[in-house]
């Protein structure tokens, strides 16, 4: 099952889990994981403190299973879930918050005929992950949220907790921003 992919049968799995599926439960952990704590990174950018929140937020779910099927939309419920605990490690001074996030590899894989494409490409790629990495801290995880978890912007707003019209905004700003940084490589082609 790919990360990206969404559970075909969430609510089934949600309804097995609230029953005390513990496979069902495992299948829905791994799922999520690794999206989970890269979301978490965003804000803690602590390996340990990410597996804690995320370790944190699925016993209570666990804990509370029976209330799961009463969740109306899961996907958004388990951000804005693993955010909350983020935000209360980092009010709670467990971490110290960084302003330098290291961004993760795009995940890009091309073939080049000469170095001299390899080179350009390697250029373009290096611009826009600056660009990226310039975006102020909402726009970067609301850009990397659709982009690289492919949350529609409703889920987003929801997740994070803000407005749908500060989601669209905020795409708006990232791929504005991004596009002038990527302008002059657009001028060679």
């Amino acid at each position: 099952m790919s990360n990206k992919q969404r559970i075909s049968n969430e609510q089934e799995i949600l309804k097995l889990v609230s029953e005390g599926d513990s496979k069902a439960f495992r299948t829905l952990y791994m799922h999520y994981y690794d999206r989970l704590f890269n979301f978490a990174m965003l804000f803690l950018h602590s390996e340990a403190a990410c597996e804690d929140v995320i370790g944190d937020v699925f016993f209570v779910l666990w804990k509370d299973r029976s209330m799961l099927t009463a969740i109306p939309n899961f996907h958004p419920y388990i951000y804005q879930a693993v955010r909350n605990g983020c935000l209360n490690v980092l009010k709670s001074g467990y971490i110290s918050k960084r302003d330098d996030i290291s961004e993760s590899e795009l995940q890009i894989s091309i073939t080049t005929q000469n170095p001299l494409d390899e080179l350009s490409y390697n250029e373009l790629h290096h611009a826009v992950k600056q660009a990226i990495s310039s975006l102020p801290e909402r726009c970067r995880i609301i850009f990397r949220m659709a982009k690289e978890d492919e949350m529609n912007h409703r889920d987003i707003a929801e997740a994070l907790n803000v407005k749908l019209c500060t989601v669209e905004r905020q795409l708006l700003l990232a791929k504005a921003k991004i596009k002038e940084s990527i302008k002059p490589f657009l001028e060679k082609i």
